[in-house]
């Protein structure tokens, strides 16, 4: 099966971070302030809808920059509330529901579910129409065969990761960060691309109009 070249999308990732580089800093300040903020006051579960509807958010933001479309962070905001919000925590929360459960199986297979969930929050930002508790489905379909290559992808940052920690996030705010976010919405692109062309998914499940 043909899976994503994960080099050559961390070299586009690499070329479209200057286009918009001031608006990807300043989300990567935004999520770090508020994981600051939310750790520091124990929001519980506050802090978990707020994640949820973040990591929405940020996942459509950086697409919107992978795809040509750049935009602020003003513009991000403006998508976490909109008319479809309780339909992206309702899929985020199911998501991280399914995650914990098959995590009490032992490590290994929630590792495996992270992976193959890994493209709900793209799906549930880029597709209204999804209802949302499909979006982790349709992730599902799209990530067989990848998820290896994706465990892969992650685990090339750790250097990264690991030199951030050296300038107390520092490097992580400024590069690593939107790196890392803009490696992941081109392989959302691609694995999009890759199951539709193969009938994986269909133009009719992301537009809601058939149940799984």
């Amino acid at each position: 099966m043909y899976t994503f070249d994960r080099v050559a999308i961390k070299n586009h990732a690499k070329e479209l971070l200057p286009l918009n580089r001031s608006q990807y800093i300043a989300v990567i300040i935004v999520l770090t302030l508020v994981s600051v903020i939310l750790g520091a006051i124990s929001a519980g579960l506050l802090g978990v809808i707020v994640n949820c509807l973040l990591e929405v958010a940020v996942a459509g933001f950086f697409l919107a920059g992978w795809r040509g479309s750049p935009r602020t962070v003003n513009e991000m905001f403006v998508t976490l509330f909109d008319d479809t919000f309780l339909r992206k925590l309702g899929g985020m929360l199911w998501m991280m529901l399914k995650v914990f459960l098959w995590s009490l199986l032992f490590v290994i297979p929630g590792i495996i579910k992270a992976l193959s969930y890994a493209m709900t929050p793209y799906i549930l930002h880029q597709y209204p129409n999804v209802p949302a508790m499909e979006a982790c489905n349709i992730s599902e379909k799209m990530m067989k065969g990848h998820k290896t290559d994706l465990f892969i992808t992650e685990l090339s940052f750790l250097g990264w990761i690991l030199l951030a920690g050296l300038t107390f996030g520092i490097l992580y705010i400024l590069y690593v960060g939107p790196y890392m976010e803009m490696t992941m919405a081109g392989i959302y692109d691609e694995l999009e691309r890759l199951a539709l062309e193969s009938n994986i998914v269909t133009e009719a499940e992301l537009n809601g109009e058939v149940q799984l």
